[in-house]
């Protein structure tokens, strides 16, 4: 298969590079910046493609991307919500960093049939993720200080940032963990921050 490279890191690049080249694909550009990837003209069957990239970010870029190539994520970001940002977006697969060099040439050769690619330790927390309500089961204000809880604000803080009560926002926090089927504020951040709130 015919490869592109977007990834911001040479290293990794390069490292990408040898084990594609090794396995017979062609890598035919690299890119350190998304935007490099998206004015050059080029012509791939693959995008590999970092998320965390200066400038234009991956998730930003990957849309337009899509049109050009399928595109396999592979990132540091293992959690659910960017896995499914990704697919929203267009990604054809999605494959965390701390996976095996066989594991992308298995992405590789799943895409090249024409199917999806989803890492298998990401599975699992997808759909746990799936079968968790969304912040569209809150109210705003409840969101509001549900998403200051995620960005470490004490519950006092987010009171004051919110011009609300102590009794207030701890009622607002009460009324998510209810909602959502969660015990205690830790889950409630974890699920803040996977669902993109912080």
């Amino acid at each position: 298969m015919r490869v592109v490279l977007v990834e911001d890191h040479h290293l990794v690049r390069k490292g990408l590079r040898l084990l594609l080249e090794e396995e017979g694909h062609e890598v035919v550009a690299e890119y350190g910046r998304a935007e490099e990837a998206l004015e050059a003209p080029w012509e791939a069957d693959v995008v590999l493609l970092d998320l965390n990239l200066p400038g234009m970010g991956g998730l930003e870029a990957l849309p337009h991307l899509a049109r050009k190539a399928r595109v396999l994520v592979v990132s540091m970001h293992d959690e659910p919500a960017y896995v499914a940002k990704a697919f929203q977006l267009g990604a054809k697969g999605y494959l965390p960093k701390h996976a095996l060099d066989q594991d992308l040439l298995e992405a590789l050769a799943r895409l090249d049939q024409g199917l999806r690619y989803l890492h298998p330790s990401l599975t699992e927390a997808l759909l746990e993720a799936q079968a968790t309500p969304g912040p569209e089961v809150l109210s705003e204000r409840e969101r509001a200080v549900v998403a200051l809880l995620a960005q470490g604000y004490t519950l006092s803080q987010a009171a004051e940032r919110l011009g609300l009560s102590v009794k207030t926002a701890s009622t607002y926090k009460q009324r998510a963990l209810n909602k959502l089927g969660l015990l205690d504020t830790p889950d409630l951040v974890r699920w803040a921050r996977e669902q993109g709130l912080a």
